[in-house]
């Protein structure tokens, strides 16, 4: 079968690699997306920011604007609910599930999070094959993304970090794709890779770790430039300069779309109204109540208010405290271990219960977590002890994402302790330990000249056990219902979920 498969054109199996991946991530992602028909952890909120976009109201949110208005077009684009007075959802800045308005759809609501969720899937396919250079084995390692119980469970709902996933795997695939290059880079690769950090940052902040790849980037650029030193100052000021401004474009676009869609002064009567009234500087007033352009001077205006309000509410967000009960935080260090997953959601009835629970694909977190180590170990044993290494090129991938995987744990150790944490947060850092588990294993592959069919086969074995774990885990990832002794079993490896 895996001749006949290779028999067929370059094109064909791309293109039937691209389908199932697409299969996969519909079923995997956005089937079924509008259930549990309830509101759950950041859904009470986003909810009601992307209703604001929907009914035009100026508003501030603890995020930046992006990923929120993407959930309002999911909305708005569905009509699910277009016959449904939904102005409790603008009254605060939260709402409770027993104030929803009576026959809300969530299908629209999670609708643009679970498309993007499924196509961050054909991104990280088209990752794994720059990295491996084989349509089969980057098919076989997709499963790393497809099939983490955590990223199902989160991207499915009314949150974010699906969107954040999307642009910050387009991101990274197009760093490695400008690092194979053998020719200097130009100043558009640069503005193009800054284009895809802007619009990660753009839906949640904590995408700024994007940003070291530049440096490195350029490091590596500056050893294949032809062109004399004394032009090198130039030459680092245009793509450097060409970074910063397209990330500033993808900034003012982004707020030129919040504050044209934003014409409506908000309710003073209402809790919402007042926080964001407190936080309008007279500029961005005068613009909702006269109208008017849409200048770059009125843009810079709302942005700075806008980033007031996330730096205000960020201060009074608390910190992590072990000894509440009922504490869901917790500290980065235990990420690594798949420690504190949380209990979105659970619901009884019959002896059956459902739960909606962030836990996430067991094999793939651990493989994770021996990738990470493993490779700390090479690079010490390497820049340390000065072992040679058997694959140059795997190697230095390999030191690049352990270095970025480094940034992103002293970033959020930082934020730790600053503020609460979650186990969500972690995503961004699951994703480089996965890009780790690929190149680990293509390394030890070169190291001892496996076949083909031996690379195929590990690979298939462990596409098998990832698929596998998922399936155990699947439960508590969408809703199902289990007796208590099921649930039970899936606290055989390490504590899960607190089962009812």
């Amino acid at each position: 079968m895996l001749d006949t498969i290779a028999a067929l054109p370059a094109l064909v199996r791309t293109l039937l690699c691209v389908i199932l991946v697409a299969i996969l991530g519909y079923f995997n992602f956005v089937a079924g997306e509008d259930q549990p028909p309830y509101p759950f952890w950041d859904e009470n909120y986003h909810m009601t920011s992307a209703q604001r976009y929907i009914d035009g109201i100026a508003h501030f949110e603890p995020h930046p604007p992006l990923g929120l208005m993407l959930i309002a077009v999911g909305e708005k684009l569905s009509g699910a609910n277009a016959n449904i007075d939904k102005q409790q959802l603008v009254v605060d800045k939260y709402i409770n599930g027993d104030k929803m308005p009576a026959g809300f759809s969530f299908f629209g609501m999670r609708l643009m999070p679970s498309l993007f969720a499924a196509a961050a899937g054909l991104l990280f396919f088209g990752l794994m094959f720059s990295l491996t250079g084989n349509r089969l084995l980057a098919l076989l390692f997709s499963t790393l993304y497809l099939f983490e119980n955590a990223y199902i469970v989160h991207f499915r709902a009314v949150h974010l970090d699906s969107f954040q996933m999307f642009f910050c795997i387009a991101a990274l695939w197009q760093f490695v794709r400008l690092w194979k290059r053998e020719e200097p880079l130009r100043w558009m690769d640069y503005a193009g890779l800054g284009a895809l950090c802007g619009l990660a940052i753009m839906v949640k902040i904590n995408a700024a770790l994007l940003l070291i790849m530049f440096p490195v980037l350029y490091f590596k650029d500056a050893f294949t430039q032809e062109t004399p030193f004394s032009e090198r100052p130039l030459d680092f000021l245009l793509k450097t300069g060409s970074t910063i401004l397209a990330i500033l474009v993808v900034f003012g676009i982004v707020f030129s779309l919040h504050t044209a869609i934003g014409t409506k002064m908000p309710d003073p009567a209402s809790s919402a109204g007042k926080q964001d009234l407190e936080n309008m500087s007279p500029i961005y007033k005068e613009y909702v109540t006269q109208g008017g352009a849409v200048t770059p001077g009125l843009v810079a205006s709302v942005g700075r208010d806008y980033f007031k309000f996330m730096d205000k509410d960020h201060l009074g967000v608390p910190k992590l405290d072990v000894c509440k009960p009922g504490e869901n935080g917790s500290h980065p260090s235990n990420w690594l271990w798949h420690h504190k997953t949380i209990n979105y959601r659970w619901d009884s009835a019959d002896g059956f219960t459902r739960y909606v629970q962030l836990a996430g694909n067991q094999f793939s977190w651990f493989l994770g977590l021996a990738a990470v180590i493993y490779s700390l170990m090479l690079i010490m044993n390497h820049r340390l002890n000065k072992l040679p290494v058997s694959d140059q090129k795997t190697y230095t991938y390999i030191e690049l994402f352990t270095g970025l995987y480094g940034v992103f744990m002293l970033l959020h150790l930082y934020l730790g302790t600053q503020r609460v944490m979650y186990l969500y947060h972690y995503f961004i850092g699951l994703l480089i330990t996965y890009i780790l588990v690929v190149l680990c294993w293509q390394y030890l592959c070169n190291l001892h000249k496996a076949t083909a069919r031996i690379r195929v086969g590990s690979a298939i074995v462990l596409a098998l056990c990832i698929i596998g774990t998922n399936q155990f885990f699947l439960p508590l990832t969408n809703h199902q219902p289990l007796t208590k002794s099921q649930c039970e079993r899936r606290n055989i490896f390490s504590h899960i979920v607190d089962c009812q």
